[in-house]
């Protein structure tokens, strides 16, 4: 299964696209982000502005198209703290779902630090005692504390550093007054916080984000200058300065490793350069998105507040984050899909096989029946003259004919018809869907008629596969009457160009299948002018 996970952030919309296996296990294919700022002016504002709108719609159509190259099945997109809050969030989500058709979910703070750690742990080995996973956002901080069974803290704070620098970074270099607020704030916010994720003694520190990301790299020596290239790659690689960027999940020649830490020390010497340095002068520091240059000093000076208060020497980045724990999430939700994909390669069978477990189908009655049916229709083609496409219609109403028990007893037949035009049957025109229904409708009392107007709405070509598909597994269902599997098999020929005989083969007594086959076969007889009979093989 290839799927895509949108997170809809404060400072930027990334993208990843990965590939899962039938154990949970996923491999990150491409990574694809834009700094597009919709916290930039909805944290002081409350409202995000209609041209960053109109930014964010024109990315999340990119990465769309992108994930439909990419031939993903599903994308799951979740917004934060900047949708979340804003007062026109709403009206910017259902856009979304009305232009692009996706389904984006609104997550508080406390879910988006719970698929944090989701992705966290499945990146990185978090034995030995619990961790402290820090993420900081454009809007909000999470904070984690966990082991690899179970999260022991989860809890999210609005100290992200888009958010701090609108309310108290007013100057280009950050002033004294504006500094000494700043950390007043963090020290009133932090305290509490502090006090819980130090009871809990974690052995190591993990961070997450794009703000830490790049104040590891700035806090970083610089990587040597590179030779002169005059190769394509080199020359159409991204820069990492807030640009779309796509790439898979391998690195290549040339490319600088991300830091794997943000040591204390080194931190403390690119602070003291970053609090001197105004808007200019901190676009041309290695290792900063042109899009965080604005809030990337209250960002820094929250990491050394953490390293103070929380006596780390040193916080480990990690490479998976929201992305990584919605893709996690979804799986640990979806892993029966995945095995079903495994012994079911046929995307439309599968999705059959997945609306009669939804109804709770009785699995051996309905596999034979639908076995029955196919032998029905291969024995007799010179017959009904249909081809391979309406032999897999016909096949699929046979394995959901009695899904209408699912409701109720009285009438299944027609409940089987609603459940499968309303079960969201995947890879099916809407035609087809609506003569599967008709079919397995029409396996038990009335045949079809005029008078039914989902038959009638029909077009004549289709009537024509719902009489031969419903005459052929009205009689693949009485030749198993007991639903016991009794019939192992049965042969139909022609005899004089006029009668069809069935031999029915039995594994025992089978006189209550061969009676409810002969009570079934009028329809059979009415659509395929030929007489049927039935008779048990030696």
């Amino acid at each position: 299964m290839r799927i895509a996970a949108i997170d809809i952030g404060s400072n930027s919309i990334h993208m990843i696209v990965a590939e899962a296996d039938v154990d949970g296990g996923i491999t990150t294919l491409w990574r694809m982000k834009e700094m597009v700022g919709l916290g930039r002016e909805s944290f002081p504002s409350r409202a995000i502005p209609r041209e960053t709108i109109d930014r964010a719609m024109a990315v999340l159509a990119r990465f769309q198209q992108a994930a439909q190259q990419r031939q993903c099945e599903h994308v799951c997109a979740v917004a934060t703290s900047a949708v979340r809050e804003a007062s026109n969030g709403g009206d910017f989500i259902e856009r979304i779902g009305r232009s692009l058709g996706l389904d984006v979910r609104v997550i508080s703070g406390r879910e988006e630090a719970r698929l944090i750690y989701l992705g966290v742990r499945h990146a990185l080995p978090l034995k030995g005692g619990p961790h402290l996973i820090v993420d900081i956002g454009g809007g909000s901080v999470e904070f984690i504390v966990g082991d690899h069974r179970r999260h022991l803290l989860l809890e999210s704070r609005k100290l992200g550093a888009a958010r701090m620098t609108a309310q108290f970074v007013k100057s280009e270099r950050i002033g004294e007054d504006e500094q000494a607020a700043l950390l007043a704030h963090y020290e009133k916010e932090l305290e509490p916080i502090v006090g819980e994720i130090m009871r809990l003694k974690p052995v190591r520190a993990i961070g997450t984000s794009g703000t830490l990301e790049n104040i590891a790299a700035m806090s970083a020596p610089p990587p040597p200058t590179p030779p002169p290239s005059t190769s394509p790659v080199a020359r159409t690689m991204g820069n990492g300065n807030g640009h779309a960027q796509a790439n898979g999940g391998g690195g290549g020649a040339g490319v600088a490793a991300r830091p794997a830490f943000i040591d204390r020390q080194a931190l403390d010497e690119m602070l003291r350069g970053l609090l001197r340095s105004n808007a200019r002068q901190r676009a041309a520091m290695h290792g900063l998105d042109e899009g965080r240059r604005d809030q990337i000093v209250a960002g820094a000076l929250l990491v050394r507040e953490l390293f103070r208060r929380l006596k780390l020497r040193r916080i480990q980045i990690g490479s998976a984050a929201l992305r990584e724990g919605i893709l996690v999430d979804y799986l640990s939700r979806h892993l029966p899909d995945l095995a079903i994909r495994q012994q079911i390669p046929d995307p439309r069978m599968r999705s059959v096989i997945a609306l009669a477990r939804r109804c709770s189908w009785h699995k051996s009655h309905s596999e034979h029946v639908a076995r029955l049916t196919m032998r029905l229709f291969d024995d007799t083609r010179a017959i009904h003259g249909l081809g391979t496409p309406e032999r897999q219609l016909i096949e699929y109403a046979a394995l959901l004919h009695d899904i209408g028990w699912h409701i109720g007893r009285s009438g299944h037949h027609k409940h089987s018809m609603y459940l499968i035009r309303h079960g969201d049957l995947k890879g099916f025109a809407g035609e087809e869907i609506k003569i599967i229904a008709n079919i397995a409708r029409y396996h038990r009392k009335a045949p079809p008629s005029k008078r039914h107007d989902a038959y009638d709405a029909l077009s004549p070509r289709s009537k024509k596969v719902v009489c031969a598909g419903a005459a052929l597994l009205r009689l693949a269902d009485g030749l198993d009457r007991s639903h016991a599997n009794v019939v192992r098999d049965v042969r139909c020929r022609l005899v004089d160009g006029r009668d069809v005989k069935c031999a029915v083969k039995t594994r025992w007594d089978a006189q209550l299948e061969i009676w409810g086959a002969k009570r079934k076969r009028e329809l059979f007889e009415k659509v395929f002018k030929h007489p049927i009979t039935f008779e048990v093989a030696r």
